[in-house]
């Protein structure tokens, strides 16, 4: 079954308009909506569909304690849990584009922290190139890389906290690193906040997006 999620379109535009679509993903322990009031800040002129998609496992910190939903276990990710993740999510972005197919085949995929992580792991594998890739507070998981070299020119922006407790920076920087040893050259902006999003850096999403979708 496809995975559940949250549709926000800024712009008030009915579901038959064609829009192009940028789904998002959210970080551990949060849910679809976590992270859809962020899609007024960086909307386009024109107008995007915003599809907040929902990790498919419960998070359970302690036996018996569940909170929000998961995207895959430990750090790094388990090999089974993040692969399990990796179908699902690639199943439900194609269930997506049937849904509202996308205006010009523009797509974008972002994350947070975890999600951040599965932008990165599920962007280099859909069948079709996407016009970006945004992975916010994340990193890279490189026990299985996709073919990066394949897709040297896609476009990828990484956003990471130089104070983040949770995911340190080197994380960001170590992905970066990766891409660029595969011939891809990422957008890298770090700013001095926490695990966390900021006006700022919602800013540098806004003009990436507007950039790689005009």
């Amino acid at each position: 079954m496809p995975l559940r999620y949250v549709l926000t379109v800024p712009s008030g535009q009915s579901d038959d308009v064609a829009l192009p679509l940028v789904v998002v993903l959210h970080g551990r322990g949060a849910d679809a909506n976590d992270l859809a009031d962020l899609a007024p800040l960086v909307d386009g002129p024109g107008g995007y569909r915003f599809v907040f998609v929902n990790a498919p496992t419960p998070f359970e910190p302690y036996p018996g304690m569940t909170f929000g939903y998961t995207w895959f276990d430990g750090w790094p990710p388990t090999p089974e849990s993040i692969a399990e993740s990796r179908r699902r999510l690639l199943e439900s972005l194609s269930e997506i584009e049937r849904r509202f197919p996308p205006k010009d085949g523009k797509v974008v995929l972002a994350g947070f922290s975890q999600g951040g992580m599965m932008a990165l792991d599920v962007g280099f594998r859909t069948p079709q190139p996407l016009r970006g890739i945004v992975t916010m507070s994340g990193g890279l998981y490189e026990d299985e890389l996709p073919d990066l070299r394949a897709r040297k020119e896609q476009r990828v922006l990484i956003i990471h906290g130089t104070l983040d407790d949770m995911i340190p920076v080197v994380a960001a920087r170590r992905a970066r690193r990766v891409l660029e040893d595969h011939g891809i050259e990422p957008e890298y902006h770090e700013f001095p906040m926490g695990h966390h999003v900021t006006p700022e850096s919602m800013a540098v999403v806004a003009d990436f997006l507007h950039r790689v979708i005009l």
